[in-house]
């Protein structure tokens, strides 16, 4: 049997700590301190001292991400142009005449 941190509270029912939530998502606790700050990220809220996030929450915001990612590489935009290589691109100004 694992024994617990001293101090350990288990988040309640549908909501993990701000580490767990971190691992899930795949950023650092720092990060997302940064994102509560700015506004950005998930849904949070404390408790007590500590900072929560309810899982639905943080499937919605994996889902907007998904939706936005795959939403913006199907928005019909074509390929970019290739590029030409200088050796392709004609010269302009006095010396083009030169180097011919």
């Amino acid at each position: 049997m694992s024994r617990r941190p001293k101090g350990f509270c288990p988040a309640p029912p549908g909501h993990v700590w701000i580490s767990e939530a971190s691992r899930l998502l795949g950023l650092s606790p720092k990060t997302l301190y940064n994102y509560r700050h700015l506004g950005k990220g998930p849904t949070s809220f404390t408790i007590g001292r500590k900072v929560a996030y309810r899982t639905a929450d943080i499937a919605a915001y994996l889902e907007a991400l998904y939706r936005a990612a795959t939403h913006s590489s199907l928005s019909g935009r074509c390929a970019p142009e290739p590029r030409t290589g200088k050796h392709q691109v004609p010269r302009q100004g006095p010396d083009a005449a030169n180097e011919r």
